[in-house]
């Protein structure tokens, strides 16, 4: 199966967010910038005290870190992206994958790589992307945005049957059939 696109900054963004989700440091800043405000109402619910009083007393701790995990960090993705779309000419150009069933094989006019399916830790299949993770935290991608339904069913196939227990496919219920519809 051989698939050619040309990375989006979007489709760019959209993996890099979703391999940033998967991480365990964003795990810990969703539990401490958002938690945290939440166990600081509690406190105050518990304690009895006037809560408008209360929420506008700790309006600092309440709202920077839900904004700094929810705005902030997506903010510093895009700005990442449209650096690296600025500075790297690999990104401005086709990139092909070749999927075999020994290989995955991403090549284009600047750069080729050739990686036996053993090289791969895991697949995931995303709502925008599937991410080819090399590490548990490094990931190559191939945007949902430059296939069709049908390459997508091939690929989900042809993967679960090549990276048996390694891959974890998104079932496209009627919610996802329905997007596609107007896509």
């Amino acid at each position: 199966m051989t698939i050619t696109f040309t990375v989006s900054r979007q489709g760019h963004w959209r993996a890099l967010r979703d391999v940033t989700r998967r991480t365990r440091s964003y795990k810990i800043s969703i539990g401490f910038f958002v938690v945290l405000p939440v166990l600081i109402l509690a406190f105050g619910l518990m304690r009895s005290v006037d809560i408008g009083a209360f929420v506008v007393d700790n309006l600092a701790f309440l709202l920077m870190g839900p904004l700094l995990v929810f705005v902030g960090f997506p903010y510093i993705y895009r700005l990442n992206v449209s650096r690296a779309h600025k500075h790297n000419a690999v990104l401005a150009r086709p990139q092909t994958f070749e999927l075999t069933a020994e290989r995955l094989v991403m090549r284009g006019p600047l750069h080729n790589s050739d990686l036996s399916w053993e090289a791969i830790h895991s697949v995931t299949e995303t709502k925008d992307t599937f991410l080819f993770f090399i590490s548990k935290y490094n990931a190559h991608f191939i945007p949902k945005e430059s296939l069709t339904s049908d390459e997508i069913q091939k690929l989900r196939e042809n993967l679960s049957k090549w990276l048996p227990g390694r891959v974890q496919i998104r079932s496209d219920g009627p919610r996802a059939q329905h997007a596609e519809r107007f896509r």
